[in-house]
């Protein structure tokens, strides 16, 4: 009976713990024209004004001017930051110890505050908006569980502003962003000494004034520095600048629901290269980023990808696994590289991943097994950019499942399940072309030009007929004086998906 008796009182506390944790909800103003709701989980941070202008978060402190949240021990999880407010005030989320997320929604930010995220260690997942000019003094210092950070390319970073960031594995910072003194630097103390060590993991673009001479000002190793230049010169070199690789349009919104999966294979052990893959995927990521408004943790680029690259670190383990709610969200899936048809099978089409030979194409991914995997998943729409032919001959036209450059005319594969838009760069026997002039294949250029001219705002119908027109016509005048002929498939049953956006 005591044991009964004992159980039920844990019972009675247990269900108390949940109900108490559950109302443990709170609101209130911060600013004039800011308020806050947070939900037992979630903080909202709201525009108050009826036409959403533009408002700012006021300045808190460590220690007199704690921000409310702060000050009533709210277990904060996750905060959405709404439309319209264009500054994080000092400090408002310092010593959020539970914080593992930030979303913006539509926002217009600008700025980030001094110390603004300061000592969020749980903290591994923001997107900084592309327009955000300034980022102040320690604004995530001793955020340890952060893994990556993009630096918007006009941003002013001040002093420290990632100070301490122990499990930061990859830095993106944009051409003309300004550094202030010890950014990237992780602080030491040892024997009564206080020193910094340098940031020593990968950097993806640096801004033109940093080199191996001053990079360690800025908490950058020398050794993690002389990689990425190396690196940019040698992309560079093997590539042309093109008009669709400059002036990327930045969009004015945030995309926290679309995610985007890239492929860009080039280098294969055992087939002759795709010339200009990796610009095609690095510099779609970019619009992704930039002008489709996706946060750059959304965005996973994969260069010279094995199958198990591309079915179970990507498809699996990120797509089916850690993207949770996926009914309510979009993914976008980029594929350029090699496509192959079996020819002992029907021709039936494969995507080819880097180490798999041209002559055995069952070994790689079937296309249909591609996209019913992509449909299975169970996102509200999967859209599918393939800058691949399945004739057999590559863009050089050299031969990759026969001895000889012979085009053969691939099995035709079509999406049947799941809500999948494919807009794929040929039919048929055709080629998938270089376009030598601007460094990229025919279809992924006229994908980007699109994206540059309607920055981003342009229906599937017209993005499809678009390419369609400027590639088939441009086609024959280039040196393999070859037809190509972009398609669009859907698994949709009616031609709504025209009137789709991204």
């Amino acid at each position: 009976m005591k044991r009964i008796i004992l159980l039920l009182a844990i019972s009675v506390f247990w269900a108390c713990s949940i109900v108490a944790q559950n109302t443990n909800t709170a609101s209130g103003k911060c600013g004039s024209d800011v308020e806050w709701n947070f939900d037992g989980r979630t903080l909202y941070i709201n525009n108050m004004t009826p036409r959403k202008n533009v408002v700012e978060m006021p300045d808190y402190d460590l220690n007199k001017n704690i921000a409310p949240w702060v000050k009533q021990k709210l277990s904060v999880r996750k905060v959405v930051i709404g439309p319209g407010v264009s500054r994080i005030g000092s400090c408002a989320f310092a010593n959020c110890k539970d914080l593992t997320t930030v979303e913006f929604q539509h926002t217009f930010l600008y700025e980030i505050g001094w110390g603004a995220f300061l000592n969020c260690n749980n903290l591994f997942n923001i997107s900084i908006p592309v327009n955000v000019k300034r980022i102040g003094t320690v604004a995530f210092a001793n955020c340890s569980s952060l893994r990556s950070v993009s630096i918007p390319n006009l941003a002013r970073v001040e002093d420290q502003a990632f100070l301490s960031c122990t499990n930061l594995n990859l830095v993106e910072i944009g051409d003309n962003a300004l550094l202030g003194k010890a950014v990237f630097a992780t602080e030491v103390s040892e024997g009564g000494k206080t020193y910094h060590t340098y940031y020593k993991g990968e950097i993806r673009g640096l801004p033109k004034n940093i080199n191996t001479d001053n990079c360690t000002e800025y908490g950058l190793d020398r050794e993690a520095v002389a990689i990425c230049l190396k690196m940019y010169q040698s992309y560079q070199t093997d590539t042309r600048v093109s008009v669709v690789d400059a002036n990327i349009p930045e969009a004015l919104i945030v995309r926290n629901d679309t995610y985007a999966l890239i492929f860009g294979n080039e280098h294969y052990r055992f087939v002759a290269d795709v010339p200009f893959a990796k610009n095609d995927a690095t510099i779609f990521a970019e619009y992704c980023k930039k002008t489709l408004g996706i946060p750059a943790e959304n965005v996973h680029l994969c260069e010279d990808a094995t199958k198990h690259m591309i079915l179970e670190q990507e498809m699996t383990d990120w797509l089916g696994h850690e993207i949770t709610d996926r009914q309510y969200k979009k993914l976008i899936v980029y594929y350029a590289g090699h496509g192959v048809p079996d020819i002992k099978d029907n021709n039936k089409a494969y995507l080819l991943p880097t180490d798999v030979y041209g002559t055995r194409p069952q070994q790689g991914i079937s296309l249909e097994e591609f996209y019913a995997t992509l449909g299975g998943l169970g996102f509200d729409r999967v859209t599918v950019f393939l800058d691949a032919c399945f004739s057999g001959v590559n863009r050089d036209n050299e031969g990759l499942s026969v001895e000889r450059a012979v085009e053969v005319e691939a099995q035709d594969t079509q999406p049947l399940t799941g809500n999948l838009v494919v807009l794929a760069a040929t039919h048929g026997n055709e080629t998938a072309q270089s376009f030598q002039e601007e460094g990229h294949g025919l279809f992924t250029y006229y994908l980007l030009k699109e994206l540059q001219d309607t920055q981003g705002m342009v229906s599937y119908g017209k993005l499809a007929d678009d390419i369609e027109k400027n590639v088939s016509n441009v086609a024959p005048t280039l040196d393999l004086r070859k037809r190509q002929t972009p398609r669009a498939f859907t698994s949709y049953q009616s031609d709504r998906w025209r009137k789709m956006t991204f």
